[in-house]
């Protein structure tokens, strides 16, 4: 099958960046070592607290990210699924090998495995279509907005939470993982924000998110709200199949937690940037795998996502 000719291009020496903004590094930069192989520094990677990895969104992000820039201008993503496979070491860089496995008229393919020390530590499949401009209105419909969610902008942001919170933790382990929620880099709201010393927490928790302003003058920007969604969109899962249950994140009564497998879908443009209400709920939690289902609501994009996680060890 013959592939678009400016897909493939000639690097030089020297890595080609890939970031999101110009002034400040981000987590899902990435550099593009050769053609359609990218590399992410181990100086950017962030394990979140109870996690046994790097952030399964960080990697999820990355993946899109070199899928995104290898398919090249035109198409935009409209799905992805992926498997974690082993956990990500935080102390080593991450390769991304992106293959080009289909392309015709409106839609294209690519897999990307990332591979740490020669092994891959997850594949993901995703798909693009071509962006139209035709603006003939199309049948559309979305789930509405839940009632009474209050604006972003009267809620404390996570770090507020957090710092409201630590007078009331004693020093050890548990204060150590609030702490390293403060090192999240994306502004998290939520609407009823669960006490992580509460026993008996609401068992569903909307949150408002938005990542820092992404440089729009940049190239490598074009793309770029749907990598930023797919880092996002793994924040808050695991939480959210746990508060049925009344156990938080972190929590003394679980082992390491891991994301399994991730699958998303885009439908329609949006900005990573503005504020997305992104609605989660767990519809089951058995045998140390919890599956959560989430998407953003109006005025947000129509996007769905849907994620199992393990809350123990395997």
């Amino acid at each position: 099958m013959a592939f678009r000719t400016a897909a493939r291009r000639t690097l030089s020496s020297s890595p080609k960046l890939h970031r999101l903004r110009s002034h400040q590094a981000s987590h899902i930069d990435l550099e593009e070592i050769d053609r359609l192989l990218f590399r992410a520094s181990r100086d950017q990677l962030w394990v979140p607290p109870g996690g046994r990895g790097v952030f399964g969104g960080q990697i999820l992000g990355q993946a899109l990210h070199a899928a995104t820039r290898a398919v090249g201008g035109g198409w935009g993503v409209h799905s992805l699924h992926g498997y974690f496979l082993q956990a990500g070491n935080p102390r080593h860089d991450v390769i991304y090998r992106v293959k080009e496995t289909s392309e015709r008229r409106s839609f294209a393919t690519r897999s990307v495995e990332a591979l740490q020390g020669g092994d891959i530590i997850f594949k993901m499949q995703t798909s693009f279509s071509v962006r139209k401009r035709d603006a003939t209105p199309q049948p559309s419909h979305q789930d509405d907005m839940p009632a009474g969610v209050p604006p972003p902008e009267s809620l404390p942001s996570m770090r507020e939470s957090i710092e409201e919170l630590l007078p009331r933790l004693p020093e050890g382990k548990v204060r150590e993982e609030v702490l390293r929620l403060a090192q999240i880099p994306v502004d998290l709201r939520f609407v009823d924000r669960p006490d992580p010393l509460d026993p008996d927490p609401p068992k569903q928790a909307p949150v408002w998110m938005r990542v820092d302003k992404i440089d729009r003058a940049l190239k490598e920007a074009d793309g770029i709200d749907a990598c930023c969604a797919a880092y996002t969109s793994d924040h808050a899962f695991l939480t959210t199949a746990l508060l049925p249950h009344g156990i938080q994140l972190p929590s003394p009564k679980l082992g390491a937690v891991a994301s399994l497998d991730h699958s998303m879908w885009f439908h329609a443009p949006f900005r990573a940037d503005d504020w997305l209400l992104y609605d989660i709920r767990s519809p089951r939690l058995a045998n140390s795998r919890g599956l959560a289902l989430g998407g953003p609501r109006p005025p947000g994009p129509c996007a769905r996502t849907s994620s199992s996680r393990t809350p123990s060890s395997r």
